[in-house]
């Protein structure tokens, strides 16, 4: 399974706690020209066995801002190995944070990976078509405290299935974010193997 990090994976900011003041969007992924993430990456290819973990890290890095159309983005490098696996383009839009493009596809219609506000009963569906390919996504979102690499956070953790119209999803994420950090655990199962990325270290260009 190639490792991605929110790429062909849909995501919504969840509502706050009801004690608690709302999350700004943009705090749920902090994008900067410079910033990077760095991710423990596991696998199972068998439900039989557990996860393994690979010696080498997962980085995602915002590189530069691009064109998509008429919309400014941020460009994503997601890399192993010191050599770019995949890329997306994200910009911040009235309806929150949206795809533009996935590699070289434009997601048409963008789709919104953190949309704010969140519907009211904490699910949506969308349909897009990113290349060739017709997709539709469901969500569910939830609120909670998480521990990754013994590291507490209080996140939002969106959970999503993916597929084609008209048959079952072939693919299912769980994704946390958290306040001012952004994605700090991933997993995507899909098929007969699943990948986990836990966030090892997010680097903010500001403090380089």
């Amino acid at each position: 399974m190639r490792p991605s990090v929110l790429l062909a994976v849909l995501a919504v900011a969840g509502p706050a706690l009801a004690d608690e003041p709302p999350i700004k969007v943009e705090n749920l992924l902090p994008l900067a020209v410079g910033n990077s993430w760095t991710y423990k990456v596991s696998t199972q290819d068998d439900s039989r066995f557990g996860l393994r973990v690979q010696d080498d890290r997962f980085v995602v890095r915002v590189v530069r801002q691009e064109m998509v159309g008429e919309q400014t983005c941020f460009r994503l490098d997601a890399s192993l190995k010191d050599r770019v696996v995949a890329t997306e383009h994200l910009a911040f839009t009235k309806d929150g944070l949206c795809r533009f493009r996935v590699d070289k596809d434009d997601v048409v219609p963008p789709v919104c990976v953190l949309k704010q506000p969140a519907p009211k009963n904490g699910r949506w569906r969308q349909s897009y078509q990113v290349g060739g390919r017709q997709a539709i996504s469901t969500l569910t979102i939830n609120n909670s405290d998480l521990t990754v690499l013994g590291k507490k956070y209080k996140v939002v953790t969106v959970e999503g299935s993916v597929g084609d119209p008209g048959r079952p999803p072939s693919t299912r994420t769980v994704i946390s974010y958290s306040d001012g950090v952004g994605i700090v655990r991933q997993e995507v199962i899909g098929g007969k193997g699943s990948l986990v990325l836990e966030l090892e270290k997010f680097e903010p260009e500001t403090e380089r």
